[in-house]
């Protein structure tokens, strides 16, 4: 679970700027807190919403989040500038580096990764952990210098040869590459818990994303998929997953293609979901090793009871977008996942969005999971403490009169008996866009 991520100068954000999942105390909706037998972990939300006006920021700490959780992943190429984006709108932060830091439970633990970075080098790195009350240092990085601590169980029954060949491969990485990412490239697997976290548990999902692996399952659950149909009431009876052939499939582009083939996580009998465009691809791999890559698509009943197959590409908008989004829900109902949602309400009907809140939170089969579902919104309806969320699950984000995002939640403020949406429309708790009356445009006929 994710426990707190922070970013400075990065985007919008200027400041060290702190997002958290951190439950407050208070008595409402007890079941969307996890409780945690760590000294240093507090009580974890399941969930958390972001409210603001458009271009507040809060696309923006999501973009951070997905930087910096890319860059830990992907890596980059030798010789290569790192894609930092500093903040503008202060001269001085052009020529300073940006910082993002996650802290976040894994493997019964709790760990604090971060690194500093500018355009063309890192400047810092470190591995912490936190799980006892005094936070022990794991590696520390200092530009070109790494340090370890060997007292820790990362390190036990470590070997002169391995340390010998840790140090030597912490010397040889590169400026521009993180010694995380580095360790996953020349298979040095004491830190694999880490970097897994950021490749399979921590998900970011963007409204436009075309193209992306939402989610790997160990199969596609057909079952699941009717069932989430049809808590959503899209009239499709079943999803049917047609076989088709990849190399004279006319959709998908060559290049696509080749980077499915050369991403595709073969031999772990893994199952992976793309969405692409209009259309919804199943890719599985065959006891010979070669891709197979399946269509889905809805299953109606027309008027006599016959059985109609549609493409989703004829389906609306939000029947897409939730079907792109249930892959998203297995991981969140089979994994320890932190699925991090941008604009949650694209392309949904308000009474969808509160749905899909609703099955995450109340519904029988996702109670028991430790998985976080975070998301920024304008879907206004959910601000309801009653019905849908505690105080310390809404958080709001607005610029101040120097244009960096400023991010708050409500937690421990004096709002229960205040109806939030007037509230927030009315500009109590700031975070929503400032419109000038028609008349001060100085239009003329």
């Amino acid at each position: 679970m994710l426990i707190r991520f922070t970013v400075e100068n990065f985007l919008s954000f200027h400041q060290r700027t702190e997002f958290n999942t951190i439950a407050f105390d208070e008595d409402s909706n007890l079941h969307h807190v996890v409780c945690h037998h760590l000294p240093q972990v507090r009580n974890l939300l399941r969930t958390s919403v972001i409210y603001g006006a458009n271009a507040s920021g809060k696309s923006n700490l999501v973009k951070a989040m997905a930087f910096a959780k890319n860059f830990i992943v992907e890596g980059i190429e030798k010789h290569k500038n790192i894609k930092v984006h500093p903040f503008k709108l202060n001269p001085e932060c052009s020529h300073k580096p940006s910082r993002f830091e996650f802290e976040f439970c894994c493997a019964e633990k709790a760990y604090a990764y971060g690194f500093v970075v500018e355009k063309t080098r890192i400047l810092e790195e470190w591995l912490f952990d936190i799980s006892s009350d005094k936070e022990i240092s794991v590696f520390e990085r200092r530009e070109k210098l790494i340090g370890f601590n060997y007292a820790h169980v990362f390190f036990d029954n470590i070997s002169g040869e391995d340390k010998q060949r840790l140090e030597f491969e912490a010397q040889g990485t590169r400026d521009n590459l993180l010694f995380l990412t580095n360790c996953q490239e020349r298979n040095i697997i004491r830190f694999n818990i880490i970097y897994k976290w950021f490749r399979e548990t921590l998900i970011v999902i963007f409204p436009d994303s075309k193209n992306q692996p939402l989610v790997l399952l160990g199969k596609i659950n057909e079952d699941f998929f009717n069932q989430i149909l049809s808590f959503f009431d899209f009239n499709i009876k079943r999803i049917h997953i047609e076989q088709i052939n990849l190399e004279q499939n006319k959709e998908i582009p060559n290049e696509i293609k080749e980077k499915i083939k050369a991403d595709f996580p073969y031999g772990q009998n893994k199952t992976q979901f793309i969405s692409l465009s209009d259309f919804n691809y199943v890719i599985q791999e065959d006891r010979h090793g070669d891709l197979k890559i399946s269509e889905m698509m809805a299953v109606k009943q027309d008027s006599s009871g016959q059985e109609i197959f549609f493409k989703l590409s004829e389906e609306s908008d939000g029947t897409r977008r939730i079907i792109d989004l249930i892959p998203m829900l297995m991981a969140l109902y089979k994994n320890d996942a932190v699925v991090v949602i941008d604009e949650a309400e694209r392309s949904l009907h308000a009474l969808l969005t509160r749905k899909l809140f609703d099955l995450f939170l109340n519904n029988e089969h996702f109670k028991g999971s430790s998985s976080q579902l975070i998301a920024s919104t304008h879907e206004v309806t959910l601000l309801n403490l009653k019905k849908y969320f505690r105080k310390d699950e809404i958080w709001f984000v607005e610029k101040d009169e120097t244009g960096q995002s400023v991010l708050y939640s409500l937690a421990g403020s004096d709002v229960d008996k205040l109806d939030l949406v007037k509230g927030y429309f009315s500009g109590r708790f700031g975070a929503i866009p400032f419109i000038a009356d028609v008349h001060e445009l100085g239009w003329r006929e």
